[in-house]
């Protein structure tokens, strides 16, 4: 943005900087924020990054050793009806318990003593890793010799600190890992851990196994014992109770029922005897000879008897026919069937006494059975009273047997499971043997440090720019002091490239066609809009510091426009700490202060710059009479007897905030400028500076920036037009 000067008319003092819209945040004002930053991001960045890429660099190889394991717990029961599927919510409990025992010291000793970590050799591989600090020089630690006593546990503790143990996901397979340098005995180590493990699961389900197996063995004996004591009491009860059994009852229950048997039978034979001799003494009683007895007529003898008798009956009839009665062979006949009548007779009798025998034996085998059935009767009554305690003999003799025979299945089963023992995990994998580091990750680390140097970089870009309250561009000067921008005048190194014998005073006239004249000759275009026709007459440098190049801009401007054609004069008018006369190599005999006080005249005073045609009014001595002059009228005098003989004048001023005189001699002049010094000059002094100028009714013009750097300001200068440098350059000469 350009601003334009505006005529001195004694009601409008000072040039009107142009409204600017508010910029609209985005992303060019971070660039053009940071880019004013940009060698410190650079430094701060680069830095971090050397760094990180040296660490990374002298960091020790690490390989890494992977085995996975899969965990399957399985019921320790054979026949149990318990599972432990993988779905059981207690399996996710049961393998993190896994993860536990992988990680415990017992396990490391294991592998410690299988791989022999414990000898020297090993130990020294195991545990003379290199580290970083052994890498820079006097940091490197001193390692203590560890005692063969105390070896084993330090390479347990080095085990247990390298090992990690990870569960994949929700899954139940476990990824074991070991870092080191050596990477053989990285897998090594990996390997014999998930070796380890596999077989520890074994031997422990084992030795549950056959501790069961014995704790069993025992009780089982203690079973047999109690079922040989159970059934020896049931037996001897049973013998002393006569209780015995045959086919499911006992002796006497079986005597009685064959004994009730026998006496019904008795008593029906009995009865068939009664009543057949009751019907053969009934059919004699009737008369009968006993011919037709049924069991005569049954009897062979009596049956053979008769036949005898028809015979020789038939014999007499034949006779008896042919002969006399008195015939010999018929009376012999006669007497031959008289003799079998008497035989048949008595076998009659004999079977009437047989069948009064029979029944007499029926009844006695009658009443001998219906005697033992009552005795048999009588023992079972007694063993029914007996079997009540048999009961609980036998109900012990069988709670034995069961117990015995549950055992004995048990032994059974656990010497089954001794034999099939499987672990609870398996090995998915080995590791194999590791060829690429994984420790230092180059590309990890050097992505992470660029991250980080980026962040750090942009935190303190972002904090210097926080801190940072400095003017540096017109946009700073317009939107913060709402005050017009003059000009910046640059450094002579920034402006010159080359410098030649040329000092910041000199270089105006020695190089005058360079960029650095071209900031004065802007600084003179905006304060004098036309020094010829008077509107603007005279002229007062200040600033609200010391030491922000006031003497140096004063003495630039007042050159720059005398050697434009108008007749100018620089007076010194820094009353404490006067800086023109030294500067320019000057030795005169009076000055100011001599005017102001009447001691000498303005023509005495005054002297010629050597360099251009500029007349100087330095000033010799410091004190506060000077600041009485600004009050009691010789100054302005003076102002007056300048303006008559210059065209020009220009009051190099003392700073605002330490003295008053430099704001006194600002009040007096047409037109003053605010010197601030780039980058330098605290904001809070600028401001009120300002304030104090303008509380006294001073007619300021503007505010020009004093020493800029036109290279970092070409770089960084958003908002100046300055960022164009590179395009016009070319107009300026060296």
């Amino acid at each position: 943005m350009a601003t334009l000067p505006a005529a001195y008319d004694g009601v409008r003092p000072m040039l009107m900087p142009i409204a600017r819209p508010a910029p609209s945040p985005g992303i060019m004002d971070l660039i053009k924020t940071y880019r004013r930053h940009l060698l410190l991001f650079v430094l701060v960045a680069g830095g971090i990054m050397a760094v990180v890429t040296a660490l990374t660099l002298l960091q020790p190889k690490s390989y890494t050793a992977t085995a996975s394991l899969v965990i399957a717990p399985r019921p320790a029961e054979i026949g149990s009806d318990r599972t432990t599927p993988l779905n059981d919510p207690a399996a996710d409990s049961s393998v993190d318990t896994q993860v536990e025992l992988l990680k415990s010291r017992t396990l490391a000793g294991l592998v410690v003593d299988d791989l022999g970590l414990a000898r020297a050799e090993r130990f020294a591989a195991l545990t003379d890793t290199p580290t970083l600090r052994d890498r820079i020089p006097l940091l490197a630690p001193t390692r203590k010799p560890v005692a063969a006593s105390a070896r084993r546990d330090a390479a347990i503790a080095q085990l247990q600190q390298r090992l990690e143990v990870h569960r994949t996901a929700q899954t139940f397979v476990l990824t074991l890992s070991f870092a080191h340098p050596d990477r053989h005995l990285a897998m090594e180590v990996v390997n014999g851990f998930a070796r380890q493990f596999v077989a520890q699961s074994v031997a422990v389900k084992r030795e549950g196994a056959d501790s069961s197996h014995r704790l069993l063995r025992s009780q089982l004996d203690d079973a047999r014992q109690e079922v040989e004591a159970a059934d020896g009491a049931l037996g001897r009860y049973k013998v002393a109770n006569n209780l015995m059994s045959i086919q499911g009852g006992t002796i006497a229950e079986q005597q009685l029922s064959s004994l009730d048997e026998q006496v019904a039978q008795a008593r029906a034979g009995e009865a068939e005897a009664a009543a057949r001799l009751a019907t053969a003494r009934r059919q004699l009683a009737r008369g009968s000879s006993g011919d037709d007895l049924g069991e005569a007529l049954g009897s062979p003898v009596i049956q053979q008897l008769r036949s005898q008798r028809a015979v020789v009956s038939a014999q007499v009839a034949d006779l008896g026919g042919r002969y006399g009665p008195k015939y010999p062979p018929l009376a012999a006949a006669q007497r031959q069937v008289d003799d079998i009548d008497a035989q048949i007779q008595g076998e009659i009798r004999r079977t009437i006494s047989n069948l009064e025998a029979q029944r007499e034996v029926a009844s006695r085998r009658t009443g001998s059975l219906a005697g033992s059935a009552s005795a048999a009767r009588s023992q079972v009554a007694t063993n029914n009273v007996a079997s009540i305690a048999l009961g609980g003999l036998q109900l012990r003799s069988e709670t034995a047997h069961q117990r015995y025979a549950a055992l004995l299945n048990r032994v059974n089963e656990i010497g089954a499971q001794a034999a099939t023992t499987q672990p609870d995990a398996r090995i998915a994998s080995l590791a194999a043997l590791p060829v690429d580091p994984t420790s230092p990750n180059v590309p990890i680390n050097l992505l992470v440090g660029g991250l980080l140097a980026t962040a750090i970089g942009l935190g303190v870009v972002f904090l210097r720019q926080g801190t940072d309250r400095g003017i540096r561009t017109l946009e700073d000067v317009e939107g913060r002091l709402q005050l017009p921008y003059l000009a910046g005048l640059p450094t002579l190194g920034s402006a010159v490239r080359d410098v030649g014998g040329s000092d910041p005073i000199s270089a105006l006239v020695d190089h005058s066609q360079s960029a650095y004249a071209e900031g004065y000759r802007n600084l003179a275009a905006s304060v004098l809009e036309a020094a010829g026709s008077g509107k603007v007459r005279t002229i007062a440098l200040t600033s609200a510091l010391p030491n922000e190049g006031k003497t140096t801009a004063s003495i630039g401007l007042a050159r720059i426009v005398a050697m434009s054609g108008p007749k100018v004069v620089l007076v010194d008018a820094d009353m404490r700490r006067p800086s023109i006369a030294s500067a320019l190599g000057l030795r005169p005999d009076v000055g100011l202060q001599q005017v102001l006080d009447g001691e000498a005249t303005l023509d005495e005073a005054l002297v010629r710059d050597s360099d251009s045609p500029l007349y100087i009014l330095p000033m010799l001595r410091a004190g506060i009479g000077g600041t009485q002059a600004l009050n009691n009228g010789s100054f302005d005098r003076l102002i007056e007897d300048l303006k008559v003989r210059f065209d020009v004048v220009i009051f190099d001023a003392s700073p605002v905030l330490p003295v008053v005189d430099g704001r006194l001699v600002a009040k007096k002049v047409d037109s003053t400028v605010l010197l601030v010094r780039w980058r330098k000059t605290p904001d809070a002094a600028v401001e009120m500076a300002v304030h104090l100028l303008q509380t006294l009714g001073v007619k300021m013009t503007g505010v020009a920036l004093s020493r800029v750097d036109l290279h970092a300001l070409a770089r960084s200068g958003y908002g100046d037009p300055a960022q164009f440098m590179g395009s016009y350059a070319g107009y300026y000469a060296n």
